[in-house]
């Protein structure tokens, strides 16, 4: 599956820029959706093998960072992230994406792209979501 999985990063990548597109033009407090951005970049950076410091996840979220915090509290407690004390730097909190988070991820681009491509029907949109929230 390494065309389904080159595919995936380039639609990530592609969301990426049309959202920093939309927080330019807009101002991003007018279009905050710090969850969405921040898993977006766990995902491209777990396959490009970077890793990821909360502090720079909280930054690349455009919102306060007490906010994106609570964010990353959030989305820990419905186990989408996982919070490591990094091993060479203990003032450092890496976060990474559980299997949950990456499978949910996974499906969203995978259902993006057959909107994109047309493939889709008008089935609701957040079947993907409701299975991982309970």
């Amino acid at each position: 599956m390494p065309h389904r999985s080159f595919a995936r990063m380039e639609i990530c990548r592609k969301l990426v820029t049309m959202r920093k597109a939309l927080g330019d033009a807009l101002g991003y407090r007018h279009c905050a959706n710090p969850i969405w951005d921040m898993l977006m970049e766990l995902y491209i950076a777990e396959r490009e093998r970077r890793v990821v410091y909360l502090w720079s996840l909280c930054s690349f979220a455009n919102v306060p960072f007490s906010t994106a915090c609570r964010k990353v509290t959030e989305m820990e407690e419905i186990g989408l992230v996982r919070r490591n004390t990094a091993y060479r730097d203990r003032r450092g909190v890496v976060v990474t994406l559980t299997d949950n988070g990456e499978g949910l991820i996974e499906s969203l681009l995978d259902r993006l792209a057959e909107i994109y491509n047309g493939e889709s029907t008008a089935r609701a949109g957040v079947s993907a979501l409701v299975r991982f929230a309970n």
